[in-house]
């Protein structure tokens, strides 16, 4: 009984060895699934960079319109915002003491013009007198030269009223220009004197977006291949532009150089103050490829990517060198070629040698 019962344990053990070595033998027998990777093929060329920078819509000229005489306003037309026209009535003085002094310069060169035609007169009738020997050379002289004296008084007349006429009508301050008010300055019943600011012009017709630039960027924006302007309230639309001016001399306070962007053609959404990004794009001097971020991994200081082997579907590390960021990708100066395929996609669990397999290629 007790030899039956080894010989059945031993039969068991068997047995039990026999099926472990079945459930190895299907555990080894299951493979590991194929990693699903993206990749891109590689693309050297001449890289385009591009920089932002935030700026303010503005005028390129804003004039300051006064009275060429002092006075009293007696009214102002226009107001802030106010779109005026050339020719357009903004402000009048109080007329009283120029139209005075009109009137007076209508009386003189009245009195002038009277003296003038008595001296023609008596010179006909002293020459009529000369002729008929009933008077000397001498008198006829005299009254050529009163004469000469009442024509000099008559233009001297005509000239004092010419400028009196013209005093009176800088009382009224005409627009010469189309634009917008800008800002107002004076009041009606404040006292001016000649030349002070009364109100500010805007001229509309061109516009530019003045931007603050570091001194390590003024380079690029002298060799920019474009320039471009977006507004803030109107994202998406872009306006061709072009530098006009860099400041000479740097910001004391921000150590930045201003930068005036003219908007080439500039639509009526385009308004003063509005918030506006000037987007700098100029060449490389040198080919990159671009690669999305999500293609760049980092191991310690090293920048890497993973190239994709077709013909052993199969993937390995890659050190390259960054020229840098752009957006969404990173530019590659060297590590790779044109026609290299790059993981894009699923980089952060590759191992070297690992099989892969492709989910889809994206376009270079």
């Amino acid at each position: 009984m007790i030899k039956w019962s080894i010989t059945a344990l031993k039969l068991l053990a068997v047995a039990s060895g026999l099926l472990v070595a079945a459930a190895c033998s299907e555990q080894k027998s299951v493979e590991e699934p194929i990693r699903p990777v993206r990749v891109m093929t590689v693309n050297f060329e001449n890289a385009m960079a591009t920089s932002s920078y935030s700026g303010e819509v503005k005028v390129r000229h804003e004039l300051s319109l006064s009275f060429q005489v002092q006075g009293k306003i007696a009214k102002r037309l226009v107001d802030v915002g106010t779109v005026v026209k050339p020719g357009q009535l903004l402000a009048t003085l109080d007329p009283p003491d120029y139209l005075d002094n009109e009137s007076s310069a209508v009386a003189q060169l009245n009195a002038a013009q009277a003296e003038l035609n008595q001296a023609r007169k008596d010179l006909f009738h002293t020459n009529n007198l000369f002729e008929k020997d009933l008077t000397s050379k001498a008198s006829v002289e005299r009254r050529q030269d009163a004469l000469q004296a009442a024509e000099a008084r008559f233009a001297q007349a005509q000239a004092a009223l010419a400028l009196s006429a013209r005093k009176t009508s800088y009382a009224k301050l005409i627009a010469e220009h189309s634009g917008v008010i800008a800002s107002v300055e004076a009041e009606p019943g404040q006292v001016v004197g000649a030349g002070q600011t009364i109100v500010r012009l805007a001229i509309t017709n061109e516009k530019e977006v003045v931007i603050n630039v570091p001194e390590n960027h003024l380079d690029e924006i002298k060799t920019a291949d474009e320039i471009k302007v977006s507004l803030w309230a109107k994202p998406g639309v872009f306006y061709w532009a072009k530098v006009r001016e860099i400041s000479p001399a740097v910001d004391a306070l921000i150590r930045t150089f201003t930068v005036k962007v003219s908007i080439l053609k500039p639509s009526d959404a385009v308004r003063m103050g509005m918030t506006a990004t000037v987007y700098v794009t100029r060449k490389e001097p040198h080919s990159a490829a671009l690669v999305p971020l999500t293609a760049v991994t980092q191991q310690g200081q090293q920048a890497m990517v993973w190239l994709y082997d077709p013909s052993t579907q199969t993937v390995r590390p890659q050190p390259v060198t960054l020229e840098g960021y752009e957006d969404v990708n990173a530019k590659i100066r060297n590590g790779v070629k044109t026609g290299d395929r790059v993981v894009t996609a699923g980089v952060h669990k590759l191992l070297a040698g690992e099989k892969v397999r492709l989910l889809e290629e994206d376009k270079p």
